[in-house]
């Protein structure tokens, strides 16, 4: 009966997550639609915003052409009594209302016809950016200026410039002209744009041409929105989940003109997008709640129903891993007492047999190279004599840690009993060996065992042997290494003596 209540508690508690998953889903279904339409939103304001300057900046390029076309087609050169030339720029002037000045310069940037004077005054404008430009780079066609205010008539406008040059091509000058910072401005003012909507138009290197709402003092674009204008080569906006000219949430679009080097950006904040999702969260949250409440309440009486079982369970689980955890560090104890020395912490003897016949047997299966050494220490006998036994243990352990910097960590060093110690290197072969075997000789020499106040110094013998193909256990092989030690006790100790030069004396 117990189980059967326990099973339709648990089967009403996943209806009622399945519930409150399919009002999450909704949820978060309603907040991505607000979220969609922000996008095209901003990808549509973009788009039009951008075929509106554009056909501005075509109208503007025309009146730049049709004056260059004009003065190349009547081979006229710019010239300040030329009342032709003002004529003709008065005349495209005044067909261009967008335009605040028309002006023609020479070679050099110096003013020679303008729509508002004749003659015109001599200005030198050569240090203005949309005079520069034209005349460092012959390819440019209709440049866009940084918006400026006029020194003439001290109004906002954005400069445009193209170069004049004869039917050969040869530069003969400059024609610029003025657009009112209003027109532009226009194109984000009218008609009125969704409400929250931050719109600017910038210059390819990110300098501001037109905003909103900000209408004045335009903030730059910030340079990961040039990045992305770099990028832009679509002939539709680029929509992005991210703002790209504000701090906070919300989506963009980038649209970069194809003509010209301008592009757009519609920034919409996700707390105006999401405003109408989150009038209606409250009412969402309050249904969740309830379907939670419910299923907590089914939970808590399910856990009643549950929970001293999986006391008692959970309590036998910890009580075994206790017992487990228990028998394994007695276990790894007994192992360690068994296989290392307590005195010098290394492996002992069993542990180096052990080791050293399977070392041995794989080094015959696969003819690889093996060496052994035993090492004694020399007149161990007096040091104990001299000083006592605890200085003749510090000089074990000494003797023990010496090697640390000269063996690899795949060789063996053991302590095989007493004062006596052995080194098994693997893939190692006599040459190889001998090379180890000096290099052990000047450790030992340079160890020093500080007892009682006292200085030890002490030297070893060590006794080399090579596995050859007669060596059938490693018995065979430490005889012959203890061989060698035996020679090099005789030969007056502190040295390396090779079973293989004790054969070849013999």
């Amino acid at each position: 009966m117990r189980s059967n209540t326990v099973r339709w508690l648990l089967g009403g508690a996943a209806l009622l997550l399945l519930a409150d998953l399919l009002l999450v889903s909704v949820v978060l279904s309603d907040r991505e639609q607000a979220l969609n339409r922000g996008r095209e939103t901003a990808r549509t304001s973009a788009s039009i915003i951008l075929r509106r300057a554009e056909g501005l900046f075509d109208s503007l390029d025309r009146t730049l052409s049709g004056v260059a076309e004009v003065m190349t087609a009547r081979d006229l050169p710019p010239a300040r009594d030329n009342l032709y030339i003002h004529r003709l720029l008065v005349r495209r002037h005044a067909i261009t209302p967008a335009l605040n000045w028309l002006l023609i310069t020479d070679t050099d940037g110096l003013t020679v016809a303008s729509s508002r004077s004749f003659p015109a005054p001599p200005l030198q404008i050569s240090d203005r950016e949309y005079i520069r430009a034209q005349r460092e780079d012959w390819s440019l066609g209709m440049y866009i200026g940084l918006p400026v205010v006029s020194r003439g008539i001290g109004t906002p406008v954005v400069p445009i410039s193209r170069r004049l040059e004869t039917d050969g091509g040869r530069f003969i000058g400059i024609v610029a002209a003025g657009l009112r910072s209003e027109f532009l401005q226009s194109l984000v003012d009218d008609p009125g744009p969704p409400e929250g909507l931050v719109i600017g138009i910038f210059r390819s290197d990110g300098h501001a041409l037109a905003c909103l709402p900000s209408r004045s003092a335009c903030p730059d674009a910030p340079l990961g929105v040039i990045d992305h204008a770099d990028d832009e080569q679509a002939d539709s906006a680029r929509v992005l989940n991210t703002r790209l000219i504000g701090s906070d949430a919300g989506v963009s679009a980038l649209h970069a003109s194809q003509r010209y080097e301008f592009f757009v950006v519609t920034d919409y904040p996700a707390e105006v997008l999401l405003a109408a999702w989150r009038h209606n969260l409250p009412a969402f949250l309050a249904l969740g709640l309830g379907g939670n409440l419910a299923l907590i309440a089914i939970g808590l009486y399910a856990w009643r129903q549950v929970t001293h079982r999986q006391r008692a369970m959970a309590e036998l689980a910890h009580s075994n891993l206790v017992l487990e955890d228990r028998v394994r560090e007695r276990t790894e104890a007994l192992a360690r007492m068994a296989n290392t020395d307590v005195l010098t912490g290394l492996p002992n003897r069993r542990l180096f047999m052990s080791e050293g016949t399977r070392l041995l047997a794989l080094a015959r299966r696969h003819h690889h190279p093996l060496s052994l050494m035993i090492l004694d220490a020399d007149h161990f006998k007096l040091i104990n004599d001299r000083h006592g036994h605890a200085a003749g243990d510090a000089v074990l352990r000494t003797l023990g840690a010496a090697p640390s910097d000269v063996l690899r960590s795949s060789d063996i060093f053991a302590r095989l009993g007493g004062e006596e110690f052995a080194v098994l290197l693997p893939e190692t072969g006599h040459e190889g060996a001998l090379e180890v075997g000096e290099r052990l000789l000047d450790a030992f020499r340079n160890s020093v065992t500080e007892h009682a106040g006292e200085h030890l110094h002490f030297t070893v013998s060590i006794g080399l042997a090579e596995l050859v193909p007669g060596d059938t256990d490693l018995e065979a092989l430490l005889h012959r290494a203890d061989t060698a030690l035996y020679r090099a006790k005789q030969e007056g100790r502190d040295r390396l003596v090779s079973d293989r030069l004790t054969n070849s004396s013999e």
